[in-house]
């Protein structure tokens, strides 16, 4: 009897450490896989941070897209009086308001020919005034920020000199043009009066800004 008692209680401890075994096998594997997957993925910390910075230049660039499609659609949004609106504003406020007024300083930038102002389009004019208000902030700033903008970056057209000439000759200078020197955004103008020698101290009895059409002696 005591043979029999003694060899249940054998099986029964061998059956429970058995069964312990196998429990803890899964456990182990289970952390086992995971070390591994932990492994693989700090090997290659590079590749997660480059797949990363794709997606944000990606973003970035599309986000960029989608500006410049907000721009072009905001500019076919302007009408063409509104631009004619503009131009004549500030043609009104250069040759009546400021140039015609006790006001007036040459050196201070703002110097015009009406004939080479009317030669240009109310969307260069737009154009212009929309990249000074990009410049400032979004300010359209005064009408004279505006205007001695548009002096500086107004565009030389390809009748420049037909225009000088026509509103030289009309005009109380119309002494023959003898020489005419391009300087790029100037003209040195010699008459009859002040010919062209080429010596270093002979200069133009005026120089012309073609943009413009302004000169001064």
């Amino acid at each position: 009897m005591s043979r029999l008692y003694l060899l249940g209680t054998f099986l029964l401890f061998s059956v429970l450490l058995f069964g312990c075994s196998l429990d803890s096998s899964p456990a182990e594997a289970n952390n086992g896989n995971e070390q591994k997957s932990s492994l693989s993925t700090n090997k290659n910390p590079s590749k997660s941070m480059v797949l990363t910075e794709k997606v944000i230049k990606e973003d970035q660039g599309e986000n960029s897209r989608n500006d410049s499609v907000i721009t072009i659609q905001e500019k076919n949004q302007v009408s063409p009086e509104e631009m004619e609106l503009l131009k004549e504003t500030l043609r009104t406020f250069i040759f009546d308001e400021y140039m015609g007024s006790s006001e007036y300083v040459y050196a201070k930038g703002i110097n015009w020919s009406e004939n080479f102002f009317d030669n240009l389009t109310a969307e260069e004019v737009w154009t212009i005034i929309e990249e000074h208000k990009e410049e400032n902030n979004g300010e359209t700033g005064t009408l004279f920020e505006q205007a001695h903008y548009l002096s500086v970056h107004a565009p030389i057209k390809d009748n420049w000199k037909e225009l000088f000439l026509e509103e030289w000759y009309s005009g109380p200078y119309s002494e023959e043009i003898e020489t005419m020197i391009d300087k790029g955004d100037s003209v040195w103008i010699f008459t009859e009066t002040i010919p062209y020698t080429g010596e270093e101290d002979n200069y133009p009895i005026i120089t012309l800004y073609k943009n413009t059409g302004s000169w001064h002696g």
